[in-house]
């Protein structure tokens, strides 16, 4: 009811309902529509909306794995070069608290556990980069396990410009809190 009113008002304010109402309907449709679902609250998953769960997760993954935002603040420890995280994600509840937006608490354990230490406080990881070019944003998804709590889908997951075959990828999601959340360690994923 609440979404309604303020399409019309939207609509009446522009106004498109006094100039020509055919054009009403449309213009709250097109408002309507540029109102996405935040990724990280899906609380009933299928094979189109898992896909901006995963792009999401995809922008998570890169920016812990990629230490955050701002200068990078290395040093050595045993031989390796280390960078520390920056300071949004800079702790182990922080990088934990991040992760859980779209990863389960098992499998954002699991990432952390392999690819971070905690050092003087703060946590870091060692100092190289890491990627992949798959086109996650163009994936398609199928369902092949279902019950209430748990799903498994098998992603193809295209190359830009169609390089190669696309990766196909089993992923499972759990629902947590009412929300769905990839249970897939990241680094299996991505």
């Amino acid at each position: 009811m609440k979404k309604q009113m303020l399409i019309g008002c939207l609509v009446v304010s522009c106004g498109l309902l006094s100039v020509n109402p055919v054009i009403a309907e449309p213009v709250a449709a097109a408002v309507t529509k540029q109102r996405a679902v935040d990724p990280t609250q899906i609380k009933a998953i299928n094979e189109k909306n898992i896909i901006s769960l995963i792009v999401e997760a995809k922008k998570r993954y890169f920016y812990a794995d990629g230490g955050g935002k701002g200068k990078m603040e290395v040093f050595n420890v045993k031989n390796s070069e280390y960078r520390y995280l920056s300071s949004d994600i800079g702790t182990r509840k922080k990088l934990l608290d991040y992760l859980m937006k779209t990863f389960t608490k098992e499998a954002s354990e699991a990432y952390i556990k392999k690819r971070f230490i905690e050092y003087k406080g703060r946590m870091a990881q060692v100092n190289a980069d890491t990627g992949n070019i798959l086109e996650f944003d163009k994936a398609t998804a199928k369902l092949t396990k279902s019950s209430s709590t748990t799903k498994e889908y098998k992603l193809s997951i295209p190359y830009p410009d169609n390089q190669s075959k696309p990766e196909i990828k089993t992923i499972k999601v759990k629902k947590v809190n009412g929300v769905w959340r990839i249970a897939t360690p990241p680094e299996t994923l991505f």
